[in-house]
This record gives C-alpha cells, structure tokens and sequence, in this order.
C-alpha cells in the first residue's frame, strides 16, 4: 500500500468533513482506467489501490464501515490486501449491489454524493428508480478541496516519482540515434520507470526537423510511432510516470547529430520564462500569476505564449490546470508541472519545456533534477 494507517485515516476524516458540511449519509465513489482529468482522483483517493481493469465502486457511509465493489476475484485479492476498505465483494452488477447495500444500512431516503460527471445516466437513472425516496448531490468539487490539502507523505511520493523521470529521462538520451524509432525511446523510458516501481507510464515522443519550411517539422510531443530518428532530426519527449497512483512530468528536448541554433533560441526563451516565475511560486500566490509572468517574458522576447502551460499533478495527471482562468491558490506540498508553449509570431512552430515542482510551506523545490541544458546527442 502506498500510505500509511495515518494517512488513511485523515483521508477517511476528510471525507466526513465533507459528508458533514453536504448533510450527507454517505458517498458513492465510481472508479476507472483512466490517465488525464480530476473526476476519477475521488475513488483512488480514498481507495488507495490501482484498478487494474474495468470499473469500480467504493461506498463510504457517514456511520457505518465502507464497501468496495470490484469486477474479479483477481481484484478483490489484491483489494483486500492492498486498499484502505476491509470489505471488499465482488459484483458482477455494480450498480444493482450498490442499491441493495444501500438499502441493507437502512438509508433508501438518505442523502448521497455523488459526482455526475462520473455517475453514468444509465446508473443514475436506475438509482432514480429503485431509492425514489434518496436524493442525489454533486459533491466532486468539495472532495477536489479535501484532496488539495496535500500531505507530507504525498510531497515524499511525488519526489520519488520525479526521480523516476530524471532516470528514465537519461535511459532515453542512452537510447537515442539515427535509426532509432520513437517507439523504442519510448520503451526506453518505460522500462527504466517499471523497473523501479512505476505503476503505469503516460509517455509522448515525436522526432522531426525544427527548421523553417521543412515537411518533416517537429511537432509537440505526441504518442509514439514507427517513425526512425534521422540525423539533423530533433526529439520532443514527455515523459511521465506513476509511482502509487502520483505522477509527475518531465518534458525535454534533444538534438541529433547536429546543434540546431534556431531551436536554442526557442528553448531559452521557455526556460528562462520558467525562471522568472518561480519567485511567484509560492503557497498563497495563485496559479494564474505564474501564467501572467511567462506570458510577459514571452511576448517580450518577440514569440507567442500559449497553452498548454502546465498543471497540477497528484493522483491525477491533470488535476487542475495551469491557465490564465485559474485563479486558485498554490498550498503546501502540491506538485505543479510547469511546461510553457512557445510559438513563432506565424503561430506554425512551437517549442515545449519543463519539469515538476512542489510547493513548500514558503517557496518551492524543483522535484526534477535534470538538466536545464538543449543537449545535442
């Protein structure tokens, strides 16, 4: 298991908070293979075990112990020794079981969050049905500000998970070559994550020249393919692991064969926007000042900023993201991937840089220690 009995524990307390402040009688936590958004963070949160296939439900009552619901008895054995819920059965009709303990603990008029982003219309509908007399709350919003509340325990996880990155960042560069496919970087990069530890990786690879004009253009990193490296060629990695359901990020560029003096120019220009935002990178500030200081560097120096310019990393890739609409603040112990976008003034290039940081009581610590440099393999 990733945390520990405290640990759990204080995640469990926070979700009474919530069911207290909503007036609920419990929650119903949906969980699913997913690498991105915020909405499936609820279940692993609490859970605290890996969903190996298909979906999940954790139902976690205000007065009585939790039940977990999982597809497989192969789950169920890794549940039972691995998730933060005792009572682990296996379904093979979630949403079916999920009414019948719900009635079992005497609550079909009760008060239960839910998130509908996650909650299906075919499920909800059935609910609807079988607990006429329940009702049913959005309550996602307020588990997200339970879960950015970040721990020490976390903050130790996700430094873990950013030296993942620095190593398979290296496995790469080891890798890299005329005749090498993005494919094989990218096993590169996953097999050195796995090796340690790493759950499951989101890794993006794309090869190509950086030269005005050409056909064969580097693009922003995208999934692998067959493609072989070419000398001159430049390559665009985005390498990210997970490390007990957390995940940080690494983005890095390299030359091959040859320097490439107009993509120098691009990548000082993002690196250094990143530098001169760090100052602001601190509990308190919020996440939308960090863009507005990228995006005066960037303009200054005769190129477009845009997104995407990062996001917030924990139990999920994206937890939020960073943007000039975010106007939340940064807390203690919460990871940020900064990787601003920076465009030609024609808007038809781009370059992509960056690497993870954690918010500290008042500052921060750069969680990546991989070179700043553009290096040319």
């Amino acid at each position: 298991m990733a945390f520990t009995h405290s640990e759990r524990k204080r995640r469990k307390e926070a979700l009474d908070n919530v069911m207290s402040r909503c007036g609920l009688d419990g929650l119903i936590l949906i969980g699913d293979t997913n690498v991105g958004g915020n909405i499936y963070g609820d279940f692993r949160y609490f859970v605290d075990n890996r969903i190996i296939t298909g979906r999940q439900v954790a139902l976690v009552f205000s007065g009585s112990p939790p039940v977990l619901l999982v597809s497989t008895e192969i789950q169920r054995q890794a549940a039972e020794r691995r998730s933060s819920i005792t009572d682990v059965r296996v379904s093979e009709d979630m949403i079916g079981d999920t009414v019948i303990i719900i009635k079992e603990r005497g609550l079909s008029s009760g008060r239960f969050g839910v998130s509908f982003e996650v909650l299906s219309v075919a499920w909800y509908e059935y609910l609807k049905k079988e607990l006429s007399g329940a009702e049913w709350i959005e309550t996602h919003s307020e588990i997200l500000k339970e879960r950015f509340k970040h721990s020490k325990e976390e903050a130790e996880l996700l430094k873990k998970c950013a030296h993942l990155a620095d190593g398979a960042y290296k496995a790469a560069m080891d890798t890299i070559k005329p005749g090498v496919t993005e494919y094989e970087i990218a096993s590169a990069i996953e097999a050195y994550t796995r090796a340690r530890g790493a759950e499951q990786n989101f890794t993006l690879v794309s090869c190509g020249r950086f030269s005005r004009g050409d056909q064969n253009t580097l693009s922003l990193p995208y999934s692998p393919s067959m493609r072989k490296v070419e000398p001159g060629d430049s390559v665009v990695m985005e390498i990210t692991p997970c490390l007990e359901g957390y995940w940080t990020q690494l983005v890095r560029v390299v030359n091959v064969g040859m320097p490439n003096p107009e993509l120098e120019v691009f990548h000082r220009v993002a690196r250094d926007a990143i530098k001169v935002s760090l100052p602001l990178l601190k509990p308190g500030n919020t996440v939308n000042q960090i863009v507005e200081s990228i995006d005066r560097y960037v303009k200054d120096c005769g190129y477009i900023p845009g997104p995407p310019y990062g996001h917030i990393c924990s139990v999920d890739l994206i937890d939020e993201r960073v943007s000039r609409k975010n106007k939340d603040p940064f807390t203690a112990n919460t990871a940020v991937i900064i990787h601003p976008t920076v465009f030609t003034p024609d808007a038809k290039r781009s370059f992509f840089w960056g690497e993870t940081y954690l918010i500290t009581d008042d500052g921060y610590v750069r969680l990546n220690s991989a070179s700043d440099e553009l290096f040319t393999l």
